[in-house]
């Protein structure tokens, strides 16, 4: 589905908060992971989308859209790009990507190691004027609704401050919970 037929009417989650969905904890993959790589990731653990952490500094650069990767498979197989995550992702900001560039050109440099999957992410750093909304384990299921309202389609999960990711939330997430639970 697409977040624009995801849309979810007002409705009172009886104090749900994020936690309630039982998210489960996010798995990273870095730029020069192999699509085929985080194929396997995503599939293994049953995820859509896989937040794309800094190698060095694991600053959160943005996200692979793992349905969008499938449903383009062959489209991507003729590309020239090379198949590495860094050339099929959302990059949350072009500053971001810029930066990522130029640190890893082709210049003889030994490519940093890969951060295991399960590393600690920290946040992005906001462009001037950029804000984030922060979203955290407590935040209520309202708030996750009209968020998703608003266009998006995933939510990145974090602790108050926004400098540890616990997970990625989607409009399915909460449409299982909704499915799950009597209305009232």
């Amino acid at each position: 589905m697409t977040a624009a037929t995801q849309t979810f009417q007002t409705r009172d989650y009886r104090g749900a908060v994020i936690e309630d969905l039982d998210i489960r904890p996010a798995i990273s993959i870095n730029p020069t992971t192999t699509i085929q790589e985080a194929l396997e990731i995503s599939y293994e653990n049953e995820f859509t989308y896989l937040p794309v952490i800094h190698e060095s500094n694991r600053r959160l650069l943005g996200v692979l859209n793992v349905e969008e990767l499938k449903q383009n498979q062959e489209k991507n197989k003729r590309s020239i790009l090379q198949p590495l995550t860094k050339n099929y992702m959302l990059w949350f900001s072009q500053k971001s990507r810029e930066r990522y560039e130029q640190e890893h050109a082709d210049n003889g440099e030994k490519i940093p190691d890969k951060t295991p999957l399960n590393s600690t992410i920290l946040k992005p750093r906001s462009p001037k004027g950029k804000t984030f909304h922060v979203l955290t384990p407590f935040t209520q299921l309202e708030f996750l609704a009209a968020f998703f309202n608003t266009g998006s389609y995933f939510a990145i999960i974090t602790n108050e401050n926004g400098n540890f990711v616990y997970g990625v939330a989607t409009p399915d997430d909460l449409r299982k919970f909704e499915n799950a639970r009597p209305k009232l």
